[in-house]
């Protein structure tokens, strides 16, 4: 076991119950039952293209002079199905049966074309609206396209029609599930596991069903039966964890995150939540290793913000040391990616952490060029005003500060900490005039307490 493996565990070992408000940001990764997927099913190509007979008296009949049509399109669809599908498409009419244009849309469906395979489908179901395996089949395409509404009605009326496959109750699960009825979802989803218990996409459907109605122990029961058998599904791992975030249990949690890490499976989300559960519990040394591994994976530009609340977060806890390899992976990270404005709040956090360091001449230095840059940033014209304030030079404060009121986002701040300084002066006053202006921007009951002593030092 590695030393920084046995530094996770250890950790682990102190942890209490995490804030229930991570539960809200948990990562309920699912994998559903896809197009091409599908397509690389065994079972599914036997039924789905290899068998092209039809139901008597629940399908549509091919008509005699179809038949030798639809000899030469088999043939050809074993060597070459877009040749297949062209053929057929010069063949299919308003007189054509509703076979052929099933056969069409199946090969189109097939070939990715996805377009036209829904259009060959609803003209199937135009000439005969009981096909139920056109039904199915377009309620699959619906379902690949995200369009979940769409693909409830054709799967269930596939079902009414009689079908009781379990692809078509789990996709319906999984449809249930994207728009937000878990209840029906678990239904659907226990319904295709009768039909097909070996499927982990099931398994896994009906343990976010649960979670879904935040039914986390029986989820937890669920996981821990699926993961004996497949002890190397992260997707398993990781939606037991947000059951137990849900519990309250943020050390089994972290365990489970932890084994994903070491599967080689870990994304960026599933780190940053990890590091807040350590952030949580004080354990700043593997918060921080969490937080870098996220920031190197990080894509796109939102994952600047998350990086950048990493280092303020350390930051406000005071963890300094972890700070600094925070920011050093952000630059590393973005360098040359960030816009100017990004990059003043990056020099922002640096002067502050400077000043928490006790390098005061180099923070002032970074606060300076802000300034400079950029005369509209309320954060470090306070910061700024601050380190002057320290400093002795009391009037360079106070004008920072009166630049700061000036500024809508930060007039309030500006005012408290305005009225902070007077009163450090005992200019109890003019204290309470700044005290009594913020709170006309915003109630709080630490500032009117104050307010409420400064006027009782006034008279005295």
């Amino acid at each position: 076991m590695t030393k920084q493996v046995q530094m996770r565990l250890i950790g682990l070992t102190v942890m209490v119950l995490i804030s229930t408000n991570l539960s809200a940001r948990a990562a309920t990764d699912f994998v559903p039952w896809n197009g091409s997927s599908i397509i690389r099913d065994s079972e599914w190509q036997k039924s789905f293209l290899g068998s092209y007979g039809f139901l008597s008296g629940v399908e549509p009949e091919i008509k005699a002079a179809e038949l030798e049509i639809l000899r030469e399109v088999i043939d050809l669809m074993k060597v070459n199905p877009r040749a297949a599908a062209t053929v057929l498409s010069q063949k299919v009419g308003p007189e054509s049966s509703a076979a052929l244009d099933f056969i069409l849309a199946n090969l189109r469906f097939q070939n990715g074309e996805l377009t036209e395979a829904v259009e060959s489908y609803q003209q199937a179901l135009a000439k005969f609206p009981d096909f139920r395996r056109a039904r199915k089949n377009l309620g699959l395409l619906m379902v690949q396209l995200n369009q979940y509404e769409p693909a409830i009605e054709q799967l269930t009326r596939a079902i009414e029609l009689g079908d009781r496959d379990g692809r078509t109750y789990g996709l319906l699960g999984y449809c249930y599930i994207n728009r937000d009825n878990p209840v029906a979802a678990e239904e659907a989803y226990r319904t295709a596991i009768l039909q097909q218990p070996t499927s982990n996409d099931w398994q896994l459907g009906l343990a976010r069903a649960l979670l879904a109605q935040q039914r986390n122990e029986e989820a937890v029961s669920l996981f821990s039966s699926f993961l004996e058998r497949n002890p190397t599904d992260s997707r398993a791992w990781k939606l037991q964890a947000n059951a137990y975030i849900g519990l309250g249990q943020p050390r089994s949690a972290a365990l489970n995150f932890e084994t994903v890490r070491m599967l080689g499976d870990v994304d960026s989300s599933t780190l940053v939540l990890l590091g807040d559960i350590y952030m949580n519990e004080g354990i700043h040394e593997l918060a921080k290793d969490a937080y870098v591994e996220a920031i190197a994976k990080a894509k796109g530009g939102a994952s600047f913000e998350t990086a950048y609340r990493a280092a303020e977060l350390m930051l406000r806890t005071e963890a300094y040391e972890e700070c600094v390899e925070v920011l050093d992976s952000i630059d590393r990270r973005f360098q040359g990616q960030i816009d100017g404005q990004r990059e003043l709040e990056l020099m922002t956090l640096k002067a502050k952490l400077a000043r928490g360091q006790g390098r005061n001449k180099e923070a002032a230095k970074l606060l300076e060029e802000i300034v400079e840059r950029d005369g509209t940033r309320g954060e470090a014209l306070l910061e700024l005003a601050r380190f002057h304030w320290d400093q002795g030079n009391e009037q360079k404060a106070l004008l920072l500060l009166e630049r700061a009121e000036n500024l809508e986002a930060f007039a309030y701040q500006a005012l408290v900490e305005h009225g902070q300084f007077k009163v450090a002066s005992q200019d109890y006053e003019e204290a309470a005039l700044l005290l009594r202006r913020a709170l006309r921007i915003k109630k709080e009951p630490r500032v009117e307490r104050f307010l409420v002593r400064v006027e009782s030092a006034i008279r005295r």
